[in-house]
C-alpha cells in the first residue's frame, strides 16, 4: 500500500469489510476462513433464493453447501487523467477450484467511502463468470500467490443501467 493510500483504500481491507457485512446480513452465508479454504470466502447453509437486493444471474436458486467466493470492486477507478468502471480481480487457481466445485461468485460494486455503500450486487455461476474470463487472463510476477490473474469490468456482469450510486442496494424497494 503506498503512504498515501488509507485502510479505507485497501482492496484488501475492503474486501474484507464486504465479506464480514454479507456473512452477517444474508442469513443463508456462512463465512468460510483461510484456514479452511482459500478459493471462497463463504458456503450457503440453506437455500439462497434472489431478492430485489441481491439479483440471481443464470441460476434460480443456490442449493445449500454452496461455495461462494465474494469479490466487490468500487463503481470508478482511476484510469490515468480519467476515470473507468472498477473490475472484479479474479486469480485463476482459485477460480479453477470455484469452477470445479460447481459454486457462485456474489459480485459487489461499492463506493470508496466509510461504511462502503453497496450500489450493485449480483450473484453469478462461476461457469458464466469463466466465460466472460475468456482471453483475460494475464501472467503476474514477482512474489505474488497466484501467477495468472483476470480482470473484469463490473458493468460485463451488472446492467450499468440498473446502478443507482445515490441509493445502496439495502435502501431500494
Amino acid at each position: 500500500m503506498s503512504s498515501r493510500a488509507s485502510a479505507l483504500e485497501s482492496s484488501k481491507a475492503s474486501g474484507d469489510a464486504l465479506e464480514a457485512e454479507l456473512v452477517q446480513t444474508i442469513n443463508a452465508l456462512e463465512y468460510v476462513g483461510d484456514r479452511t479454504a482459500t478459493w471462497h470466502d463463504a458456503r450457503t447453509t440453506a437455500l439462497l433464493e434472489p431478492a430485489h437486493s441481491l439479483p440471481f444471474y443464470g441460476v434460480v436458486v443456490v442449493e445449500p453447501e454452496t461455495p461462494v467466493e465474494i469479490k466487490g470492486c468500487q463503481i470508478e477507478t482511476s484510469n490515468g487523467d480519467s476515470t473507468t468502471r472498477g473490475r472484479f480481480y479474479v486469480k485463476r487457481d482459485a477460480h479453477e477450484q470455484l469452477l470445479e466445485a460447481a459454486g457462485m461468485y456474489l459480485l459487489v460494486v461499492y463506493i470508496p467511502r466509510p461504511g462502503l455503500p453497496q450500489v450493485a450486487r449480483a450473484i453469478v455461476p462461476a461457469t458464466i463468470v469463466d466465460e466472460l474470463l475468456v482471453g483475460r487472463w494475464y501472467e503476474v510476477g514477482g512474489s505474488r500467490s497466484e501467477s495468472e490473474v483476470a480482470k473484469l469490468a463490473w458493468s460485463h456482469v451488472i446492467n450499468p443501467a440498473g446502478v443507482d450510486a445515490s441509493a445502496p442496494v439495502d435502501d431500494r424497494r
